[in-house]
């Protein structure tokens, strides 16, 4: 056919076909992707030309603005990449196996259940053990709100779309309690916790960018490596059945899977909500035919989504630094409410 490729190993022992409307828009996605990113290097208080944004990149020559470059901007550009690509991919995962449009990590409470734990951590544990802990507890906190979802789930009277109005309740406990956390505690250590919650890349550092950029890789690859089962399970419990799926087995790494994307960029950028709602739905319309060009597409989105709303952030409101979170649930929320009113008959 000449609108695919097939692509055959030497013995034919695996072969697979590829659209190629479908290459060339994730190839688009990809390459915006970087054209956003450069600009984000660009733009600030100063703007720094593109020449030194290239010099630097690729050790050319010595800049006047190396600083500004290498220490502030260029770890918060690509933070802001990795955790859009987490939280769309997360949010992926979330919609393919719950079988819901509405369900992304933050609606159904996974981001709060990261918050509860990150922000007790913050208020009461950090002094003794060091912030560079955070994460973990982030990613425990989430982990256990996802558990508790997939609890539910295996209830035959719950139905998806119910699930997601138990995960909204779920949310709704956890800012409830991080609120009684950040009015109970110290207010060194409140404020320290309430920065983190509005959900900003401000003052990522090199170490943290490091250890979420090789965290995904490794997450992406086996998410990649396994995408065959969630081909499979696309096609409905009882064909993912007789195909040879363990539906239990999958349900449980694929969620867990989710819970380490979303845990790890909640450590990082705090409560950035709707990127995992959102950039599935856009993916979807762009790659039709290709589950690694979906993933691969879904991630592009989403860091773009991100990226875009942190330098808007950064220039938009100049000398203040508006959280990204802010932009991304002002894009987000109206959605929320179009796919509310989409679904209204399945309540």
């Amino acid at each position: 056919m000449e609108n695919r490729w097939i692509v055959r190993s030497k013995h034919e022992n695996v072969s697979f076909f590829m659209i190629k409307k479908d290459v060339y828009k994730t190839i688009a996605v990809l390459v915006s992707l970087l054209f956003v990113m450069l600009v984000g290097l660009m733009v600030g208080s100063d703007i720094i030309p593109f020449h030194e944004v290239i010099q630097y990149t690729f050790h050319i020559a010595p800049i006047e603005n190396e600083f500004a470059l290498g220490e502030l901007r260029m770890p918060r550009v690509l933070s802001g990449m990795i955790v859009g690509a987490s939280l769309a991919v997360a949010g992926l995962i979330v919609q393919g196996i719950i079988r819901n449009p509405l369900a992304s990590p933050d609606v159904i409470g996974v981001t709060g259940g990261a918050s509860v734990c990150a922000v007790l951590f913050l208020t009461y544990f950090s002094d003794a053990l060091g912030v560079q802990w955070t994460p973990i507890f982030a990613v425990i906190g989430a982990i256990m709100t996802f558990f508790i979802i997939y609890l539910f789930s295996l209830h035959p009277s719950i139905t998806a779309n119910r699930i997601v109005l138990i995960g909204i309740g779920l949310a709704t406990l956890a800012n409830a309690v991080v609120m009684y956390i950040l009015v109970t505690s110290a207010s060194f250590s409140s404020e320290q916790a309430y920065l983190w919650l509005t959900g900003s890349l401000y003052g990522v550092n090199w170490l943290q960018t490091i250890s979420i950029l090789v965290s995904f890789v490794v997450l992406f690859f086996i998410i990649m490596w396994l995408k065959r089962k969630f081909e499979l399970y696309s096609y409905g419990d009882s064909v993912a059945e007789q195909l040879g799926l363990n539906l239990r087995r999958f349900r449980i790494i694929f969620l867990f899977f989710s819970a380490l994307l979303c845990g790890l960029s909640v450590s990082i950028a705090g409560g950035i909500g709707f990127i995992g709602l959102l950039t599935p739905h856009i993916s979807r319309r762009i790659v039709h035919h290709h589950t690694s060009l979906l993933f691969i597409t879904t991630a592009g989105i989403g860091a773009i989504l991100v990226v875009l709303a942190d330098w808007i952030a950064r220039i938009a409101f100049q000398p203040l630094d508006i959280p990204v979170g802010v932009f991304t649930s002002g894009i987000g929320a109206p959605f929320f409410i179009y796919l509310l009113i989409k679904n209204r008959n399945s309540f």
